[in-house]
């Protein structure tokens, strides 16, 4: 027998010996122990009775989201109630719980809304209208009303004129026509001249905004600037052309040379007589160009005008419209047939220049620059701020240099007719 035979036959003998004598102990060994492990785990895998009926109740109320708010809505809307629902108190605590009477027919609960930012409103996106909302500025009212306008080339423009304050003894200021036999003796004549100088004045002012304003803004800011500071700067011009007093500035209608003002009939009113008075003394080729300038005040005793001083203490017997007429049709547009526009450049109810009739083609003015508006961010460079300067040059003047005395009458005429104010 060789050594590899011989170890063969080795193992052979201790693997019998194993399986008869050793393996049966140990496999008892092992299934003694592992039966002693099986009694200990069932001992801690038992649960606790009070665990257990939790966990029960906790299995039985499984349910899904919807199931869940349908039951809260159901609990409050109409106090049903889901046993699945489990009630706790502030402090975590079960409790019972608790019913309450509807406010009304329709239950009032928490609900999320976005009037409260708490409750849901800082979620809503908020509307942005893009559009300014302003007060309307009144149109241009002498520009656009038959005032004869001049471009101007220089700083100053001058306008010949004939200087003309009667027609009692001669024409154009002198010119004197004579009936006179054939071949008699004639005499000479001439005009008087004058000059009308209209020098520019300039209207100015700027603004400034941040450019992070610009970059930001929710609105097209600089568009908006230039629309809104035009629409002032024609806003002032045409105060000065009403109301200018000529130095620095134009001169306006109401301190005109040639300006006509008449005596009021009543204080601080108007009656019927009033606007008789001014339509009679406005020139009678003005009559049918002139227009009615009145303060927003004057509207109501115009309304009322009535015709004479004792018509109207007796119950306002009116002319500008029936009494039959009443409330229900609309106002007139014309006072003896000539249009009338309110502006608040006239003066206020009872004060000189109320009302006026005026012909706005005695009125010049000089365009010598129209609006300018210039762009300039290196004024605001360190502080990264762009400014807006917004300029324009004119003047503007009646050039009537005094009211005109007719051949006959004693009253003067004049195209610029106006209220004194109340004595």
């Amino acid at each position: 027998m060789n050594i590899e035979e011989f170890n063969t036959k080795v193992k052979e003998i201790a693997k019998e010996t194993f399986a008869e004598e050793i393996q049966p102990t140990i496999q008892e060994s092992l299934k003694a122990e592992l039966d002693e492990r099986d009694e200990q785990l069932k001992v801690d895998l038992t649960p606790d009775p009070e665990e257990e009926k939790a966990q029960n109740k906790a299995n039985e109320a499984k349910w899904d989201k919807g199931e869940f708010v349908k039951a809260i809505y159901d609990f409050r809307t109409k106090n049903k109630q889901d046993n699945r629902l489990v009630f706790v108190d502030a402090n975590g605590h079960e409790t019972a719980p608790v019913h309450r009477e509807a406010e009304s027919e329709t239950e009032v609960h928490k609900t999320m809304t976005e009037g409260t930012d708490s409750a849901g409103g800082f979620v809503v996106p908020t509307q942005f209208v893009m559009e300014v909302q302003e007060l309307g500025l009144e149109q241009s009212i002498i520009r656009s009303n038959g005032a004869t306008i001049f471009q101007m080339e220089r700083d100053l423009l001058n306008i010949p004129r004939i200087n003309e304050s009667s027609h009692a003894s001669s024409l154009m200021g002198g010119v004197v026509a004579y009936w006179t036999e054939e071949a008699g003796t004639k005499t000479s004549s001439e005009p008087k001249w004058g000059n009308c100088t209209l020098r520019a004045h300039e209207l100015a002012g700027y603004t400034r905004a941040s450019n992070a304003l610009i970059a930001d803004s929710g609105i097209a800011l600089e568009t908006y600037l230039k629309k809104a500071f035009g629409a002032a700067w024609s806003y002032y011009e045409d105060d000065a052309f009403i109301n200018g007093t000529g130095v620095g500035q134009p001169l306006g209608i109401l301190n005109a040379p040639c300006l006509i003002t008449v005596t009021r009939q009543h204080t601080s009113s108007l009656y019927f007589d009033d606007l008789v008075n001014l339509y009679t003394r406005v020139l009678p080729e003005s009559r049918n160009r002139a227009v009615w300038l009145l303060n927003h005040e004057v509207l109501a005793p115009l309304i009322e005008a009535g015709a004479g001083n004792a018509a109207q203490a007796s119950g306002h017997q009116l002319v500008f419209i029936s009494r039959d007429q009443g409330a229900v049709e609309a106002l007139p547009k014309t006072i003896f047939g000539r249009p009338y526009i309110l502006t608040e450049k006239m003066g206020a109810l009872g004060d000189a220049g109320d009302i006026g009739l005026f012909d706005l083609s005695y009125y010049f003015i000089g365009d010598r620059a129209k609006l300018t508006i210039d762009t300039s961010a290196h004024v605001g460079f360190t502080t990264n701020t762009t400014y807006w300067r917004f300029t324009l040059r004119v003047d503007g003047q009646p050039w009537l240099s005094s009211a005109l005395t007719p051949k006959n009458g004693t009253n003067t005429l004049s195209p610029f007719v106006t209220l004194k104010a109340t004595s």
